[in-house]
């Protein structure tokens, strides 16, 4: 299993994406966090968005096609996409995760 994060512009592109991954199976669950505040270098400047952060969870062998996927369907030229593997958690949520995205 793992976890991929990702930022949107806005809750209505962040709810879009979620739809579409989770409609395609490559996340079981993606959870919208808003208000986070993002300050970043882009083109020489230090820019300030506020930002959604994504939090989704999918399986490892998805997640080639869930990177590649995120960084067709997202607005930004280069959209954060991180990976961070589950090494751990409660069996239940986890086997659920699997089932889902079968």
């Amino acid at each position: 299993m793992i976890i991929a994060y990702s930022t949107a512009p806005n809750e209505t592109i962040a709810n879009e994406i979620a739809h579409y991954l989770i409609n395609k199976k490559l996340a079981a669950c993606v959870n919208l966090i808003p208000q986070v505040k993002s300050i970043y270098h882009w083109d020489n400047k230090i820019i300030e968005d506020n930002e959604i952060l994504m939090m989704i969870k999918s399986e490892k062998s998805k997640q080639q096609n869930l990177i590649d996927t995120l960084v067709k369907i997202h607005p930004y030229d280069t959209p954060e996409v991180i990976i961070i593997p589950i090494k751990n958690g409660f069996k239940g949520y986890l086997n659920w995760v699997h089932a889902s995205l079968n």
